[in-house]
């Protein structure tokens, strides 16, 4: 242990702890308070703190990422070079071509009110960043409400009984999540190709046609539930 916590740069706390919730893998127990870290096991180790401090990555985040992940793969990840693509990639995602707005520029803007902002940030479809009294919301936050608004025009409307279904919303953000991650795991997988590939122009080029897909996949599979439980009385298994 104290070779290991030497070689990375980690308190013998934390390396205990990481055992623990399963970021490492448990070492060769060789006695009562002794045991056996293999290269494996450091590189991993390394790998965990470069993610932390560099990319600012949580710990159950990294967790999932490496999950399954085997020896090579880490081997082949470049820490360096690995934060620095995945920070231009999320600034890219993030819209940085457009602009962060007020809750005013954004009311204007959507037509929405107050208390439909307000009940898109109770149901987390949207957040803001609230600062000196002041609500700001993020590029893709601003997208968001701009497709509310547009669902609004189409009569949707809070008269109507539309506040958007905090059931619909929880079954986005949980499958939306759950493909996020397993996108998330294949970038990181690419990594292992980064010296022909270049992963941050993929994601670029592959953004927009990625969301038209999901966007007429769902159409696809609402057209189909609908049509099963108006013509059979029965949820499609889609």
């Amino acid at each position: 242990m104290r070779d290991v916590s030497a070689r990375t740069g980690l308190a013998r706390s934390t390396i205990h702890h990481y055992i623990r919730e399963g970021l490492l893998p448990k070492p060769n127990k060789t006695g009562r308070n002794t045991a056996i870290y293999d290269e494996d096991f450091v590189r991993r180790a390394q790998l965990i703190r470069a993610l932390q401090q560099k990319a600012h990555m949580p710990l159950a985040v990294i967790k999932e990422t490496l999950a399954g992940m085997p020896s090579d793969a880490v081997d082949a990840i470049d820490p360096d070079r690995f934060t620095g693509i995945t920070r231009a990639v999320t600034e890219g995602l993030r819209l940085a071509s457009e602009q962060p707005m007020s809750e005013e520029e954004l009311i204007a803007a959507t037509r929405l009110s107050v208390e439909e902002l307000k009940a898109l940030r109770r149901v987390k479809l949207i957040g803001a960043d609230e600062r000196n009294g002041k609500r700001t919301y993020s590029p893709l936050d601003v997208r968001i409400a701009f497709a509310m608004a547009k669902i609004r025009g189409a009569g949707a409307t809070l008269e109507r009984g539309f506040a958007g279904s905090p059931q619909i919303i929880k079954a986005y953000r949980q499958y939306l999540n759950d493909l996020a991650r397993v996108e998330a795991r294949e970038m990181v997988r690419m990594m292992r190709r980064l010296a022909e590939f270049d992963l941050e122009q993929f994601i670029a080029q592959t953004a927009e046609p990625l969301g038209d897909l999901v966007a007429a996949m769902h159409q696809k599979a609402l057209v189909d539930a609908i049509t099963d439980l108006t013509q059979n009385g029965t949820e499609g298994e889609g």
